[in-house]
């Protein structure tokens, strides 16, 4: 029986590794972050790594889940050439798309510019799933460090929000909501918290 349940265990572990995966990663000297890879699995679970940091691991939902999985396959799950044959193209970083299934690689293109449509909603995804880490980041570090940097960079998440730049708002529930109820943080930032989560809990509904 104990032996069985260890079969059952280890092939529902390689179910879970061999799990189709979405990788995209980047590379831009002087943009933040300059480097990093996320990835997104069928079931929705994003993986997000940079260097020198542990990775950081949370969840999409479904219909988001599938939109990506939709395009990988509108492109052919990244087996051609993706990259544009323009020459004068400013750069915006060296990017690169896999398509991971059954335990290995489907397809793989890099590029930096791209003439398709979907591609550049697709690498455009990834980066904003970025800099969504890094207001969570940064938001994070000055409720523990700097409390009177709160409220500026709520601000910035602010213009983040009305710029559609920000993937899975609800990860930003738990920290929002702790700032709402710190007293020793100015009232003014506690009100716009507030509202970022009165935000965060239409779009949800």
């Amino acid at each position: 029986m104990i032996l069985r349940r260890l079969v059952l265990l280890t092939a529902c572990a390689a179910v879970v590794s061999a799990q189709d995966r979405i990788v995209f990663s980047r590379v831009f000297p002087g943009s933040v972050p300059e480097s990093f890879e996320a990835s997104v699995d069928r079931e929705g679970r994003v993986i997000y790594t940079e260097p020198d940091e542990e990775p950081v691991e949370f969840q999409l939902d479904g219909k988001e889940t599938a939109q990506r999985f939709d395009q990988a396959e509108a492109l052919d799950f990244f087996a051609g050439n993706l990259a544009s044959d323009r020459k004068k193209v400013a750069s915006s970083g060296s990017k690169v798309l896999r398509y991971e299934a059954d335990g290995g690689v489907k397809g793989e293109a890099a590029f930096d510019y791209s003439e398709d449509e979907v591609v550049r909603d697709l690498a455009g995804w990834f980066v904003k799933l970025a800099e969504t880490q890094q207001h969570l980041f940064e938001l994070e570090r000055v409720v523990r460090f700097d409390r009177l940097g709160i409220n500026q960079t709520l601000i910035l998440l602010e213009n983040a929000f009305e710029h559609e730049r920000i993937i899975a708002p609800e990860r930003f529930v738990p920290i929002l909501t702790k700032i709402t109820l710190q007293k020793n943080v100015v009232h003014i930032a506690r009100a716009r918290a507030a509202g970022l989560l009165e935000r965060i809990a239409a779009r949800k509904s």
